[in-house]
């Protein structure tokens, strides 16, 4: 259901933030209802000022200044203040209209009870309002009130007056469904956001907790070889020799513990203040040289080989995004590849894309193990073929800062074996 611009306007009158939904509900219901009946009256204002029944014009035009105020207060926020205004002139309304025209009006102000429990908040105002309204129909039913009436309307007219407040009655009904249906989808909505955003927070959290355990399990072994190292360098129980190969296996260990440990600065950051994204056309081959230099040590560990192939144009990404993706995949590749094996990287554009792999010679992973990579929320870190340990996090870091450059990133099954990172970024114009 569409409603015309002009009730859509009125009927958000008096409607702030301050109100729960309730009350805008049965805000916007009681605007709807009196719009209408400010057209209603004006349409029989014409009619009786033809017709020369100029009391009934005297009484449509005070109902509809009764309702010009109600919209001015409610416009202006008092909104129980405008209920009980518009409670009082329908009462007067309906009372002064059964009396001079003897139209059978005080048999609304039944109807008038249960629309003023209906719309008012406070009970004092409930029971005062409520009294006055059956003090009044009891006063118009037990009291011969023939003295002041006007004139007997038609009876043609009657049903004219019956017919328009039913269908003045069914629109107000027709428009409270609307809002109901309108808040029960809000609710509902709601209701959808808050799971989802719970569902959300509880992987964050089972995230947070995993990540936690095993960055402390990884910074236990390191620095225990370390302090050992020490104290028995202290102690002078070591050769110069045999400190040279610990000092070189411990700085082996440091050195990837140091990426972790960069990966969960980098991911707390994007946790607590969002990642900012400075694109720049970049040329590939000043990355991943970059890269491949601060992981020399690792990759002469293995005598694992790097072959690259740059094919492709400029990249548009942020420098620093970039050099993060491209070291966690060379790390990864390196850590999973057998001594003495390589590792393929290619630079190429495809359909106005940039694209980038990583191939390795290791063992590969399994379809699930594939399909769970990027997902949120498991922390998958297997073993090297050397035993290296890793954290989880670098992919999801990966797949977090290639989507913040408009990028995608996925992994497919190597031929005969191994396996093979994509990565894409739009190229540059």
């Amino acid at each position: 259901m569409k409603i015309p611009s002009f009730f859509d306007k009125a009927v958000n009158i008096g409607i702030h933030p301050s109100l729960d939904a309730i009350e805008q509900k049965k805000t916007r219901v009681l605007n709807f209802l009196v719009s209408l009946g400010l057209l209603h009256s004006a349409v029989f204002i014409l009619i009786n000022l033809a017709e020369g029944h100029y009391w009934n014009v005297g009484l449509l035009t005070l109902n509809i200044m009764g309702s010009l105020v109600f919209l001015m207060v409610n416009y202006y926020s008092y909104v129980q203040t405008a209920r009980i205004i518009l409670s009082i002139l329908s009462t007067a309304s309906l009372c002064l209209s059964a009396v001079k025209f003897q139209n059978g009006n005080e048999y609304y102000l039944i109807t008038n009870l249960v629309v003023i429990s209906l719309i008012l908040k406070r009970t004092s105002g409930i029971i005062w309002l409520s009294l006055l309204t059956i003090a009044c129909f009891i006063f118009i039913r037990f009291t011969d009130t023939t003295p002041w009436m006007l004139e007997r309307l038609p009876h043609s007219r009657v049903l004219i007056n019956m017919t328009s407040a039913m269908v003045l009655a069914f629109a107000g009904l027709i428009y409270y469904r609307y809002e109901q249906t309108l808040f029960e989808r809000q609710l509902q909505q709601s209701q959808l956001t808050l799971e989802k955003k719970n569902s959300e927070l509880e992987e964050s959290n089972t995230t947070k907790e995993k990540l936690f355990s095993i960055i402390a399990h990884d910074l236990r072994s390191p620095v225990a070889q370390l302090k050992n190292t020490l104290d028995l360098l202290n102690r002078h129980l070591l050769k110069p020799e045999e400190f040279d190969k610990l000092v070189e296996h411990i700085s082996l260990h440091v050195k990837q513990l140091q990426g972790g440990l960069d990966n969960l600065l980098q991911w707390s950051n994007s946790q607590l203040g969002g990642i900012e994204v400075n694109q720049q056309k970049i040329d590939f081959t000043t990355i991943i040289g970059q890269v491949i230099s601060l992981m020399q040590a690792e990759l002469e560990n293995k005598s694992v080989q790097v072959n690259i192939r740059s094919e492709g144009g400029l990249i548009w990404v942020d420098p620093n995004h970039l050099q993060l993706v491209l070291r966690n995949l060379l790390s990864n590749a390196a850590k999973y590849s057998y001594k003495n094996s390589v590792i393929e990287i290619h630079h190429y554009t495809l359909n106005h894309e940039v694209m980038i792999t990583v191939t390795d010679e290791g063992d590969g992973m399994d379809t699930t193990t594939r399909d769970a990579l990027f997902s949120p929320a498991n922390i998958i870190s297997r073993r090297g073929t050397l035993n290296e340990k890793g954290t989880g996090l670098g992919l999801k870091l990966c797949k977090e800062f290639v989507e913040k450059n408009n990028g995608r990133i996925w992994v497919e099954a190597g031929k005969p074996k191994g396996t093979v990172f994509f990565v894409s970024f739009p190229a540059t114009i």
